[in-house]
């Protein structure tokens, strides 16, 4: 049984650590960071930079190799970290800020998937405990874009200005399951904290003081579409990935904690 930990507060460097307690330390030594930077403009529309600061900070502590990695589809990524603080998570702790729409790759293989049956994997997520790091938000398309719906930023840009990850929603839905069964996250840590409400670009804040936690992101996924108002059922990626066996979107078959 999927176990999903919502830890409740307003405080992420202390919600970060209550919710991690409960999980297996990562078994690879570099641990990536994916927060939901599609553009350069504050919370709610993107991940608070304190939320990765509390992550960076944890596993740094451990000794892990730590990096952020993000390819931002309506802005240039580095604008977006610069804008947005995470330079400053630099200067503090010594990690790397990795551009993902222009990262190294290896291109991939798989017939049986449902649209992407060629990917470009990043080298930088290779080997890696990847964390998708988004915040809850609505989404004028898929409803939610939370754990899932984040990695779509995991990918190589197009050469565009804004919409540099167009070619994926031609069947967007398809795509976000794709793309999730080759990169594989290891953990979704999703911030509730401020919700975003309305949509992807512009979201107005609602006030949740959660976090979810769970090596399972469609659960995690699932309960946060919960906390967004939606039956999970009802989102149809998440319907489609509980169907490709990536977790499962059934509140009834998780085990949900709360904390805090």
């Amino acid at each position: 049984m999927s176990k999903v930990i919502v830890v409740k507060g307003k405080d992420p460097y202390q919600m970060v650590e209550e919710g991690l307690k409960l999980f297996a330390k990562p078994p690879e030594q570099k641990v990536v960071l994916k927060p939901n930077l599609i553009l350069a403009e504050p919370p709610p529309t993107t991940t608070p930079c304190e939320t990765i600061e509390a992550l960076v900070k944890h596993y740094h502590e451990l000794e892990y190799e730590v990096i952020v990695a993000e390819g931002s589809g309506w802005c240039n990524t580095p604008e977006a970290y610069e804008k947005l603080g995470y330079t400053k998570i630099v200067e503090k702790y010594g990690v790397r800020l990795v551009d993902l729409n222009e990262d190294k790759f290896e291109l991939v293989r798989n017939p049986k998937a449902l649209f992407l049956k060629e990917f470009e994997f990043p080298s930088t997520l290779k080997d890696a405990y990847t964390v998708s790091v988004p915040i809850l938000k609505e989404h004028s398309i898929t409803k939610v874009t939370l754990s899932l719906k984040n990695m779509l930023g995991a990918t190589l840009g197009e050469k565009a200005r804004v919409s540099k990850k167009g070619r994926f929603h031609r069947k967007l839905d398809e795509s976000i399951v794709d793309i999730n069964s080759y990169v594989k996250p290891s953990l979704a840590v999703i911030d509730g904290r401020i919700a975003g409400i309305g949509g992807e670009l512009g979201a107005k804040p609602r006030g949740l003081a959660a976090m979810i936690f769970s090596e399972d992101l469609v659960a995690a996924d699932a309960l946060g579409a919960k906390y967004l108002g939606y039956d999970p059922i009802s989102i149809r990626h998440l319907r489609l990935a509980q169907e490709k066996g990536l977790g499962v979107a059934d509140l009834s078959k998780m085990e949900i904690l709360e904390v805090g």
